[in-house]
């Protein structure tokens, strides 16, 4: 709630359906996909297009799309809310210790 700055479940709802750009992140939140388990185990999409010149001096316009290659992965809700209470940084720390 942005007067509050509590949560509120009727602002997200305000705010998902306000913004039609959201529907594609919410329905994979609602989907069986649901809760990706850290960084590694789910794909990207860039929201912004980018202008990018090449070689020979000519604009061209990108949009990033991260896959995965370990493929997706999810947490049931009960361990995805342990996680958020007992191991906020579980999906860094996992991400930092497959790179590192």
């Amino acid at each position: 709630n942005p007067q509050t700055h509590l949560k509120d479940p009727d602002m997200v709802w305000d705010f998902w359906s306000l913004r039609p750009e959201s529907l594609h992140q919410v329905s994979f939140l609602f989907s069986d996909r649901g809760i990706p388990d850290g960084h590694r185990h789910m794909n990207g999409y860039g929201s912004h297009t980018f202008k990018l010149v090449n070689a020979d001096g000519e604009a061209v316009y990108c949009k990033f799309h991260y896959k995965t290659d370990q493929g997706i992965k999810n947490l049931p809700v009960g361990e995805a809310g342990r996680l958020a209470q007992e191991d906020p940084d579980y999906g860094l720390r996992d991400l930092f210790n497959a790179i590192a």
